[in-house]
């Protein structure tokens, strides 16, 4: 049984437990909450520093979940044959409506920049543009041969033949321009460094009793920024009025200066739902994933028109405070 696990590797005795996508919620005898939570990439050595972010943020008012090493000293534990990390519930809960998306977020990344000042050894953030184009790379040469088969091509195929050279060159257009702005202030555009979600959406806090320490990452803050938009735009109904709130509602409690506005503008240019979604169709064999990647990728491109309107709008925006100091999109002016 689950609960004589637990109290077997921990040491906890449990008297409830609710069955979660991807793992457990258990309360103990004490009614001090847990999730087992199935382990994913995360490796045993990186504990203690989610263990030390988890402390930091609980201590800053930031509800975080704790992972809890066993009684052998392990974070990374097998339970009923698979491996799971367990984390305690942090007391306080997220304050849902006390601040927007926006503000939560800049005093967030402004606490996250505050714990990573007191580190001098901290690893370099691998520029943005290397990871782009590597990927498209990837897809470019896997196109080539796809067009190069004898075959019949699938209906996905047909899409992701006919589309690609479309998205690669927004791809292209993204990675010039950080290039381009490094350029024109003579500074690395990834020197600004603070504790970024891996993926940032408006739906991960809004529906979140707290963080884990392990969905963060060391990058600049104008991911989160990116992707919290993104999501507007591919899940949302991409309310541009929505979108500059946001914005704003950040820049109040953390400025953004022009490198900020600049690798906003150059991650939301990539068209990283494509290529995930392409990735995505020739890596899983399951039968239905690849019929939902199909229906992901027309609902994407269909909507395209959508999404270069509020990048038109909101670099328009960003010309009103910036003026000829940011380098001008030509098709979007």
């Amino acid at each position: 049984m689950l609960e004589r696990e637990i109290f077997h590797q921990y040491g906890i005795v449990i008297e409830l437990q609710h069955e979660e996508k991807g793992g457990y919620l258990l309360r103990s005898s004490d009614q001090s909450e847990f999730i087992l939570k199935r382990a994913q990439m995360e490796q045993e050595s990186e504990f203690p520093w989610y263990v030390m972010v988890a402390n930091y943020f609980n201590q800053q008012n930031e509800p975080t979940m704790l992972p809890l090493a066993s009684r052998r000293g392990k974070y990374v534990e097998t339970i009923q044959n698979e491996a799971y990390v367990l984390y305690q519930k942090p007391l306080q809960r997220i304050e849902h409506t006390h601040y927007r998306d926006g503000s939560r977020l800049a005093l967030l990344h402004r606490k996250g920049g505050n714990l990573l000042a007191a580190y001098t050894e901290l690893p370099e953030i691998q520029p943005w543009q290397l990871r782009w184009q590597y990927r498209m790379d990837q897809l470019e040469s896997f196109r080539e041969e796809l067009k190069n088969q004898g075959q019949s091509h699938r209906e996905f195929d047909e899409w992701f033949i006919e589309t690609f050279p479309y998205y690669s060159g927004l791809a292209e257009n993204a990675i010039q321009y950080i290039v381009d702005c490094g350029i024109d202030t003579g500074m690395n555009p990834f020197q600004v460094r603070t504790l970024a979600f891996n993926r940032y959406t408006a739906k991960y806090r809004r529906n979140s009793d707290g963080l884990f320490p392990n969905d963060f990452i060391l990058d600049h803050p104008a991911r989160d920024l990116a992707e919290w938009i993104r999501y507007e735009l591919v899940e949302g109904d991409g309310n541009f009025e929505a979108i500059r709130q946001f914005l704003w509602d950040y820049h109040e409690r953390r400025t953004l200066n022009q490198m900020d506005w600049n690798l906003l503008y150059a991650r939301l240019l990539f068209p990283l739902p494509y290529v995930e979604t392409v990735e995505h169709y020739y890596s899983d064999g399951n039968l239905k994933e690849k019929e939902r990647s199909l229906l992901n990728l027309k609902r994407f491109v269909r909507r395209e028109g959508e999404r270069e309107e509020v990048y038109r709008l909101l670099f328009q925006e960003l010309m009103g405070d910036y003026g000829s100091q940011m380098r001008r999109v030509d098709w979007l002016s």
